[in-house]
């Protein structure tokens, strides 16, 4: 409120410093002109207050009602007749005014002594810098209006996006735990010896993920490390029937890397390449890094007996995925799924930073 009423008086105030310097150029230029102040000052006096009369109908009825509502073959004709009825009405005035001075006195009307029709010119003229100036203005506050618009967009956007990488992040963890302890269970059942080294590479794992999988990106090295002891648990679930081949960088370096981004493809990757497959099953595991890009390639034997899977939505992992990697890194990634009879490859190449 209190904002509203000092834009007002700060308006108010400069809407008056105009119409004065207006006055006092008019009285100064014309009154020079004319060699007789006091009539220039009585001319000006009578005249300008129409002038402002005609500018403010102009600037708040005229423009706001049919430019701005784009009737423009409407404004186009009631600023024709604003026009006409406010010179005619000035030169009534001026001839009043004229024939007042000279006392009805027809000898002394001499039009050199002072050039009523130059003080109307430039009347209109300041009339036309008022409303230039609105004009301008009023474009500002519409730039300043779309701009405001868009960063509000912008920004809900970019809440929105936020709030369903966390929905998206939130789907990963109990995805991960399920299949995990699914793993655990099976060597319990068997009272196998590596259930406690699956409990410790798990620990880690549920550390990594409790405490560095809330910040959107993490090192490189950390999410490698996580996938090193994914694939380890999963090694210890199928001693005799994987093939398994890793290749991973030695030194990547301090790229970043959105948490748990590769994660699904290695889960689909033993899901799907080893627990289905009757025989020796293989996965071929290939990461690497270069000039900020990084190249991840997972390959899975396939059971031919199963049906194409390509194109949908395998579960909440690859599913979820996409969506993230479309969220995080939108025209930055690359991402390619071959499935033929007997192997299904995902190939995904990202532009990272540092």
């Amino acid at each position: 409120m209190i904002k509203r009423l000092q834009f007002k008086y700060r308006r108010f105030f400069m809407h008056l410093l105009f119409w004065l310097a207006a006055y006092l150029f008019f009285i100064v230029f014309y009154g020079r002109s004319s060699r007789d102040y006091s009539v220039t000052i009585i001319f000006v006096s009578m005249l300008l207050p129409l002038s402002i009369a005609t500018t403010y109908f102009l600037n708040y009825f005229l423009i706001p009602r049919f430019l701005f509502t784009k009737k423009y073959g409407k404004f186009a004709l009631f600023v024709f007749y604003t026009l006409v009825v406010s010179m005619w009405i000035e030169l009534l005035i001026s001839l009043g005014v004229f024939i007042l001075i000279t006392n009805y006195q027809s000898d002394k009307m001499n039009p050199s002594s002072f050039d009523g029709l130059l003080l109307m010119v430039g009347l209109y003229f300041t009339i036309l810098i008022a409303v230039a100036i609105k004009m301008v203005r009023r474009s500002f506050q519409i730039q300043k209006k779309n701009t405001d618009l868009n960063n509000r967009r912008l920004k809900m956007e970019l809440k929105l996006k936020e709030a369903e990488l966390k929905l998206l992040k939130a789907q990963v963890h109990p995805h991960f735990l399920f299949n995990t302890l699914n793993n655990l269970y099976g060597l319990t059942l068997e009272k196998s010896d590596e259930a406690p080294k699956l409990v410790l590479r798990l620990s880690e794992i549920l550390d990594y993920i409790l405490y560095r999988c809330e910040e959107k990106e993490v090192a490189l090295a950390e999410e490698l490390t996580n996938l090193k002891n994914y694939i380890e648990i999963e090694k210890i679930r199928y001693p005799e029937k994987l093939k398994l081949s890793c290749v991973f960088p030695e030194s990547p370096g301090d790229l970043k890397i959105a948490p748990l981004i590769l994660l699904p493809f290695i889960e689909n990757a033993f899901k799907h390449g080893v627990s289905h497959f009757p025989g020796m099953a293989f996965i071929n595991i290939d990461i690497k890094t270069e000039n900020g890009t990084l190249f991840f390639r997972v390959e899975n034997s396939k059971n031919p007996a199963m049906k194409k899977r390509l194109g949908s939505s395998n579960g909440v992992g690859l599913s979820n995925v996409r969506k993230r990697l479309e969220l995080i890194y939108p025209g930055t990634y690359n991402l390619k799924i071959d499935e033929a009879e007997d192997a299904f490859s995902v190939i995904l190449t990202v532009k990272l930073q540092s």
